[in-house]
């Protein structure tokens, strides 16, 4: 039987950050400045902000509206089908799904 080891909040949050500051890069390589900054705020929130506490609810929310909202990152999180080599657009996928399954985690 494997057994399944959670991760606290702490954690997850820490991961949520590191992820975004690994996804900004990409981002700003493809010219989405403006989620680039609407990230690095939420980002900056959730270092400040307790875990639990408003201001860390509502930059979770941010960083899901992000890719929900106007922003409309979710179109980064589709894997092409007939790629057989590492490019760019999959490390791109692959950090932007890191950064959203993060981030709702983080909500529920």
């Amino acid at each position: 039987m494997t057994k399944i080891i959670k991760r606290d909040r702490k954690e997850s949050a820490a991961d949520l950050v590191t992820a975004i500051d690994e996804l900004n890069p990409l981002l700003a390589e493809q010219g989405e400045d403006d989620a680039v900054s609407h990230l690095k705020k939420a980002a900056s929130a959730l270092k400040r902000s307790a875990i639990g506490t408003d201001d860390y609810k509502r930059a979770i929310d941010e960083v899901i509206d992000a890719f929900e909202g106007d922003l409309e990152l979710s179109a980064y999180t589709h894997a092409r089908k007939d790629s057989k080599e590492w490019t760019a657009a999959e490390e791109l996928t692959v950090a932007s799904c890191r950064v959203l399954n993060l981030a709702r985690r983080m909500k529920s």
